[in-house]
């Protein structure tokens, strides 16, 4: 049995649900309890407090469970992979911490000394291996990596005939300022009366109070139309086949992106990819993308140039990208991970 223990950021105050379609924690989590299953593995997803309303409803494929007491993790037989978030209880087995994120600032390094001790390490790319390695002072090589994977969504969805006109370049991350979008305007000062483009920014909201300031910048840009969120891959598949280029300035010193499963999609769906080079992004080249110093507004500007000039992947581009980051594969990764020797960790004075 291999489970999955969902424990998100706001664990204490209280949980909220795995939700399909809404974060890139949760697609993975249950797309690769779906992958199990198709093995004929046996796995489930833990939750805690929150009875049938944990997130269930949206994936009725995948099995369930829900705890009051953090404790009787200690009965699970198997291999466990605590998703994000420590979690404190005595057991026989040990789990397998995965750190989809880099270190949040409001957190304190006792924090995650304490919460990560005793457990096996995991992440979701050799850069956040690299973060988490010096971040708590022990070698690479005991953390174990675990790529994202894309929907099959996005390598599925047919490229609609488009007629000849403007490049369509799209910002479709979260609207905070780690995600780089007042590099984006930045660079958009590049391509004042260019006919040539068309920028568009989907509205996707975030849990910080900075969307409702950020939202109404993009609605009042006169260069950008800004479009609803998608809620679903399929959804975002059929957005992202229409567009040309998709942008990814994620900032290098408020957010050391740990992987960006966005630039996988989109160069799934047959876009170009332009993105930062820092955390995570250079890792997620199928062969569409294309990275910049994200210090310069000016080599931004010029990548979604060269971008645009190369246009959008060929059939045979895309079909090459499509083995790039499956399921499969991060299955078979997570599945090493169980058999191989990763050390517990203990913090050190």
């Amino acid at each position: 049995m291999i489970s999955f223990v969902w424990t998100p950021s706001s664990f204490w105050t209280p949980p909220f649900p795995l939700v399909e379609g809404s974060g890139g924690s949760e697609s993975f989590v249950l797309g690769q309890a779906r992958e199990l299953t198709r093995r004929g593995i046996e796995n489930q997803v833990i939750t805690f407090r929150l009875g049938k309303d944990d997130g269930r409803a949206s994936a009725p494929d995948v099995h369930f469970v829900d705890f009051e007491d953090v404790q009787k993790m200690g009965t699970l037989h198997g291999e466990s992979v605590i998703q994000t978030e420590p979690l404190d209880y005595a057991s026989d087995r040990t789990p397998f911490v995965m750190m989809h994120n880099p270190p949040y600032l409001d957190r304190t390094k006792d924090f995650y000394q304490k919460g990560y001790a005793n457990r096996r390490l995991m992440t979701n790319s050799h850069a956040n291996a690299r973060l988490w390695a010096h971040y708590f002072g022990i070698p690479l090589a005991d953390i174990a990596v675990v790529y994202p994977f894309a929907h099959a969504a996005f390598t599925n969805q047919p490229s609609p005939v488009r007629a000849p006109g403007p490049i369509r370049v799209l910002f479709a991350g979260r609207l905070t300022v780690d995600k780089g979008l007042y590099s984006f305007f930045e660079a958009l000062h590049a391509f004042v009366d260019d006919a040539g483009f068309e920028f568009s920014v989907i509205k996707a909201p975030s849990r910080e109070g900075q969307f409702k300031i950020i939202e109404s910048l993009v609605n009042a840009h006169p260069m950008l139309t800004a479009i609803e969120s998608r809620h679903s891959p399929q959804d975002m598949a059929e957005l992202l086949t229409q567009y040309d280029v998709v942008v990814m300035p994620s900032h290098k010193v408020m957010w050391p992106e740990p992987f960006g499963m966005l630039s996988v999609e989109a160069q799934h769906a047959g876009c170009r990819v332009v993105a930062s080079n820092v955390g995570g992004l250079p890792e997620t080249d199928c062969g569409g993308l294309i990275t910049f110093d994200s210090d310069s507004p000016v080599a931004f500007a010029a990548s979604i140039r060269e971008a645009a000039a190369k246009g959008r992947l060929t059939d045979a581009e895309r079909k090459k990208a499509a083995n790039c980051f499956t399921v499969e594969s991060s299955v078979d990764q997570l599945l090493a991970a169980f058999s191989g020797d990763f050390p517990v960790y203990r913090p050190t004075k």
